[in-house]
């Protein structure tokens, strides 16, 4: 027998067996349940659906206020350093030793008109090999081009303007000179054999 649904007297439910019933143009239900559901305060039901979103929203607003204060919150543990690369932890450049001022330098007067200046260039190259790494300052006057005044504005901020006087427009020849001093040690042609221009150079730098 079909019973009316939803009863008319809210006594109805507790006496109705837990049974299937079948409503009017509905398909089957379970009363209890339906009752059951209905029984539930709207602020409870509310509170089911609000309480998890509030709880996410939450988390958000924690996770945005850390990233903008760069700083973890209490309990999270510190991510470990990365590694350095290699060549990372090295000292910075500028942390060499000062630099090491010349002990000898070779003023060399020179042209490429000059005849003597092209004798005397690979002799004087091969001498030179002997002094790799020596404190020797080469310092090569080109007075290629007469009008120039270049050579004696080098020798002028050098300091041996005086020299200028002496050797403007001579060319074909090296002068060794003491830096500290200012005195010529040695003079350097091409008529000289190579070993007599090592020879030269190497007693300059010793003495």
């Amino acid at each position: 027998m079909a019973a009316d649904w939803p009863p008319s007297n809210p006594a109805l439910p507790e006496a109705v067996p837990q049974c299937a019933m079948r409503c009017p143009g509905s398909t089957t239900v379970n009363a209890p349940s339906r009752l059951a559901a209905r029984s539930i305060p709207m602020k409870t039901r509310i509170a089911r659906f609000v309480a998890p979103a509030l709880a996410a929203l939450s988390l958000t607003v924690a996770g945005i206020a850390v990233a903008q204060s760069g700083t973890a919150p209490s309990g999270t543990p510190t991510p470990a350093p990365a590694k350095q690369r290699d060549g990372s932890g090295s000292k910075p450049s500028g942390t060499h030793a000062a630099a090491e001022a010349p002990k000898v330098i070779a003023l060399q007067f020179y042209a490429d008109w000059c005849p003597g200046c092209k004798a005397l260039q690979p002799k004087l190259d091969e001498a030179m090999k002997d002094a790799a790494g020596q404190p020797c300052l080469t310092v090569k006057l080109d007075q290629s081009d007469k009008n120039s005044r270049q050579a004696e504005y080098m020798l002028a901020t050098l300091g041996y303007g005086d020299l200028w006087k002496e050797y403007a427009g001579k060319t074909g020849f090296v002068l060794l000179v003491d830096a500290k001093t200012r005195k010529v040690l040695s003079t350097v042609t091409s008529m000289q054999e190579t070993k007599d221009i090592k020879a030269a150079l190497m007693s300059a730098l010793k003495g």
